[in-house]
């Protein structure tokens, strides 16, 4: 509409001119007015100057050792023993590479368990005796043996306390575990490799 408007104006001021007598005096042209650029000034680009800075180091704390005797263990003669939780058994993976390993390796697939051992005296190496237990299919109500597993272990000193974990052959299922172990602290040459878990299956099973 704006448009439109100012086109009829423009016209109005042309019938005008047209009219104008011919003896009336001549008007003078009026200058065309003149339109000057503004210089436009750019300002050159600052840049910011990059600081670098030197990131800290983080050091980690380590592990507060267990006291000794250590407390809520099992305690037999000058021997201690505890079953890890899963919380206990993943911090003890941060600090064993082999443990670590099996864990991602082995234990997502088949039945294991993390045991805390250690002795008064130490020893050359560990051998730890367990049974794999599993839900009797002829009765669901009661557990039954599936196989027995010998688990070997390295030494520790006196006082000090290793984790072991133990690795069994059978897949996961609901209600398979491994459970009454033995911790036995061995002096002198080893029966086998070590680390190392040896399952057998149960007669009725094999």
């Amino acid at each position: 509409m704006r448009k439109l408007v100012s086109l009829a104006v423009v016209a109005c001021l042309v019938v005008s001119v047209i009219s104008v007598p011919a003896n009336a005096a001549t008007t003078k042209p009026t200058p065309k007015p003149t339109t000057t650029k503004a210089k436009v000034v750019t300002k050159p680009v600052v840049k910011k100057k990059v600081v670098y800075r030197k990131k800290k180091k983080v050091t980690l704390k380590p592990k507060a050792p267990i006291k000794w005797p250590p407390p809520s263990f099992e305690k037999k003669d000058d021997l201690y023993a505890k079953t890890a939780t899963p919380k206990e058994l993943l911090i003890a993976a941060t600090e064993n590479k082999y443990i670590q390993s099996k864990l991602i390796s082995e234990c997502h697939k088949t039945a294991c368990l993390g045991i805390f051992v250690g002795s008064e005296t130490g020893c050359d190496w560990w051998e730890i005796n367990s049974n794999v237990l599993g839900i009797d299919p002829n009765n669901p109500t009661e557990r039954i043996i599936f196989g027995s597993l010998i688990t070997l272990a390295p030494g520790s000193k006196a006082k000090k306390v290793t984790t072991i974990l133990l690795i069994s052959d059978e897949s996961i299922a609901d209600g398979l575990g491994i459970g009454a172990y033995t911790a036995n602290c061995r002096i002198g040459s080893p029966i086998g490799k070590i680390p190392s878990d040896t399952y057998t299956k149960s007669p009725a099973r094999s």
